[in-house]
């Protein structure tokens, strides 16, 4: 089923599948289950840690995160613009660490297991974001914001149906002229007439092509990177952007098993969510994806985002799968081992050098997107960087279009 592009009539009909449980946004859908740490009477007796399904999680949910209680409750409350005249404290400027602890305290949450519960959620938005809990500004992004919100995760998950097959269809009409394995080094634009795009193939040999309009898609990593000379130089306001612009990371550890009785696991769930005992474990491999009903095998992804990512991308693969594999036998202890895996690391990838953009704290997302997105001359901008905001791929399809649209009226106006 390559290079297909299916209406969503079609897609519905392909999915042998409840799709009311396929959701990209699961905190209200998830399987939570909790890890207690357990010690005996006797002063010498071992810690022992058990697993067990949280059976109320969503009234744990509901109490600390989405009801009138919850932290989205306060958070709305104290970045409006009249929060100062209203509350002691305002959320203004502050992290999303910041703004969890300040509620915390609020409220004088102190159950052990309750915060760890937290600091699962919070962990969460790291993987939502891929930027630290102690850099994401409160006020642009709102987590999680309504129980029922949902992005459904059967386009991009299906064989046949995913985003590279969209794009394969999208580039047959001149998948004869696009030069992979290439990369830009330098966009000259000090010419009257045409830019100079000189780049590298994957043999070291430099090829410089002349062009009307350019487009840069390239991920806000590389150009933190500075991976590509431009001449002239990028203007302050665009560098200036580029600079203090919030890029985070996101990675997934994919496994697949080859008998459908190794699935231990309960096949129409979508999402596996653990809570430990620890913070700083809270973060490293606790959210897991249950895509088997759309792959055909049993299959399940491993999510992790921020510093624990970063942390995560100096491990070997077989040090990343036993990490991974000692959660999931906590959660299911029948669990076999994969027969593949499959772990992504964007940090590493000199082609992206992260995942996508997040609302820095202290920073306006919306200003610096408008700054990036910004036409320079006959250069144009796009990518999910450069969108309203936080916009992953929405961002990056929609500007890509908007630029296109500009780039054909530039080229028609100079015929």
């Amino acid at each position: 089923m390559e290079n297909v592009l299916l209406e969503d009539t079609d897609i519905n009909f392909l999915l042998d599948a409840d799709e009311s449980k396929d959701s990209m946004c699961p905190m209200n859908q998830a399987t939570y289950y909790q890890q207690l740490r357990e010690i005996g009477d006797d002063d010498e007796a071992e810690e022992t840690i058990t697993t067990e399904i949280l059976e109320d999680a969503d009234e744990w949910f509901d109490e600390m995160w989405a009801g009138n209680r919850g932290f989205l409750t306060f958070r709305s409350n104290r970045i409006t613009d009249d929060a100062y005249d209203t509350y002691e404290t305002t959320l203004h400027g502050l992290s999303y660490e910041e703004a969890i602890d300040q509620y915390l305290e609020r409220w004088g949450w102190t159950d052990d297991e309750y915060l760890q519960f937290i600091n699962l959620i919070e962990d969460s938005t790291e993987v939502q974001s891929g930027g630290t809990s102690s850099q994401i500004d409160v006020e642009d992004v709102e987590f999680f914001p309504s129980p029922d919100d949902e992005i459904k995760s059967h386009y991009m998950g299906m064989p046949g149906i995913g985003f590279g097959n969209a794009a394969a269809k999208y580039a047959e009409p001149f998948v004869d002229k696009i030069q992979l394995k290439s990369r830009v080094t330098e966009i000259n634009s000090d010419f009257e007439e045409y830019s100079l795009v000189t780049y590298s193939d994957e043999d070291g040999i430099e090829t410089s092509v002349k062009a009307k309009t350019v487009l840069v898609t390239v991920s806000l990593g590389v150009l933190k990177a500075g991976t590509i000379n431009f001449v002239p130089a990028l203007p302050a306001k665009k560098q200036e952007a580029i600079d203090n612009m919030g890029f985070g990371l996101v990675n997934k550890c994919i496994m697949t098993w080859d008998n459908e009785e190794d699935m231990v696991w309960p096949k129409d769930d979508m999402w596996f969510l653990l809570v430990t005992p620890d913070d700083e474990t809270s973060g490293q491999w606790t959210r897991f994806y249950n895509p088997s009903m759309f792959k055909g095998v049993p299959t399940l992804i491993g999510w992790i985002g921020g510093d624990d990512a970063v942390e995560a991308e100096k491990q070997s693969t077989d040090e990343v799968v036993n990490a991974v594999m000692k959660n999931l036998r906590a959660i299911f202890p029948t669990i076999s081992d994969p027969d593949n895996a499959i772990i992504t690391r964007w940090g590493l990838n000199e082609n992206t050098k992260g995942s996508y953009s997040y609302p820095e704290q202290g920073r306006d997302i919306f200003t610096d997107a408008a700054a990036l997105q910004q036409r320079l001359g006959r250069i144009y901008f796009a990518g999910e960087a450069t969108g309203s905001g936080w916009g992953t791929v929405i961002g990056a399809w929609n500007t890509g279009q908007v630029a296109a649209e500009g780039m054909v009226q530039a080229l028609s106006s100079a015929e």
